[in-house]
Parts: C-alpha cells; structure tokens; sequence
C-alpha cells in the first residue's frame, strides 16, 4: 500500500481538480491487493470484509469516506453494496452543499463457474423469462437501468474471480454484452460498444484485472464505470 502511506495522498489541496476519483480506485485497489477469500465465500460475506478492511486502512487525511449498503430508494429498500462520499471538508473546498453527494458507486459479483444458470450472466444483466425481467440482479444493468448509482457519475465493479481466469471471464462478459447490442432483453436500454471491458493502459498486476467502460443509461448521461477483479488463489 506504498500509495496510501504518501501523506499528500489525499491532501485537500489536489482534491479540486478531479483527480480524487482516481485517488479512490487507487486506493480500493491497494487494499484489494492484501484482500484475501476463499472460492466458497459468499458475495455478502465478501464485501463485508472489503468494505471493513478499507473503512480500516484508510489514512485520516483521505477527503472521502465509505458507507456498506448505501440506501438507494427507500420505498423500494434498493441499496449499492457500499459507496464513497466526501468528507465535510472536501465539501466545502469543492462549494458542496448538504452531505449526499456520492462521489462513486460500488457494487460486487463473484465470477464463478458453479453459479446456478439462471445466474450466470448476474455480472451484466438479470434474470428474465419469457422476454421479461423476473429478477433486477445484474451488476452492469442495474447502474444503466437507474437501479444504481442515479445520483453519480462514477461507479465501481469488483469482481471476486473464485474460478477460471480474468482473461476467460473477459471474452466471457464482453460476449454476454455483445449479445445485449444484438439483440436486447430490455428493449428501453441502450446497449453499444462503450459497455465493453477494455484493459486499462499499461495495467500489469498478477492478482487484479483493471478495466473500464462507459455504459449509456436509462434517460441520462454516460457512465464512467471501472471493474477491478481480484483473483482467489
């Protein structure tokens, strides 16, 4: 975590400019480097240890904090695994009013070979039958249908690879988008060649796979989402 033990790693001063967003992943990424699971662990149970270990490990000058299962609508009691938010001071640096500004969204899959088949595409989209959705559950479909992540513009997609390899689940979730652009189950979604994973540039880490996309959603503009994906040994 050489990153996160630089003092002026979240200084107040370079948070203006933007570049807080990168401050963020680079963190969650630093800390997912020592994030250890087994090929059996939950998705909750996952989470629930990140979300700990980076509420844990995050230096006091950072200008955000994390909040587990961030409420998103509550009448419909629909919530992102965890978001990050800006401290009160990087609030006022930034002519930020009130606390809710989210600054990302995050929510999480476990990449598995063994998940029933009717949730082996939950990484992109849900469950439907019969040319309807039976179950809102997908991880990239739920930022572009408004479930998720409304009120940012900026999200996050950690995957917990528990079989196969990253460069397997690639061609694998890029083929189950490429079919969503042929032919979609929900005809009010956009779905184009920005929802593809392409590799981060000059990205090279033997434990996490570095991607990005920039998905369309529903009635509102494009999406600057990141999947970090970390291997279990």
């Amino acid at each position: 975590m050489s990153d996160a033990n630089n003092n002026s790693y979240g200084s107040l001063s370079s948070a203006p400019d933007g570049k807080i967003i990168d401050k963020i992943f680079s963190y969650v990424i630093s800390v997912l480097q020592d994030f250890e699971g087994e090929a059996d662990n939950n998705e909750n149970y996952l989470t629930n240890e990140l979300c700990k270990s980076l509420s844990h490990k995050k230096p006091p000058g950072f200008p955000f904090f994390f909040h587990h299962q961030n409420l998103e609508d509550s009448v419909d009691n629909t919530s992102t695994d965890f978001a990050v938010y800006g401290t009160f001071e990087y609030a006022e640096l930034t002519n930020q009013s009130g606390d809710n500004f989210p600054l990302v969204k995050f929510e999480a899959k476990r990449l598995c070979s063994t998940l029933p088949k009717k949730r082996e595409k939950e990484y992109v989209i849900g469950e439907y039958k019969n040319g309807s959705q039976i179950n809102n559950s997908g991880g990239i479909e739920r930022f572009k249908n408004l479930r998720h992540g409304e009120n940012a513009p900026h999200a996050g997609l950690i995957g917990y690879i528990q079989s196969d390899t990253s460069k397997s689940w690639l061609k694998k979730i890029n083929k189950w988008i490429q079919d969503e652009i042929n032919n979609p189950h929900d005809l009010s979604l956009t779905w184009n060649d920005n929802d593809l994973l392409i590799s981060v540039p000059n990205w090279s880490n033997p434990k996490i796979a570095y991607y990005k996309s920039t998905p369309q959603r529903k009635n509102k503009t494009q999406l600057s989402m990141r999947h970090i994906w970390i291997k279990f040994n």
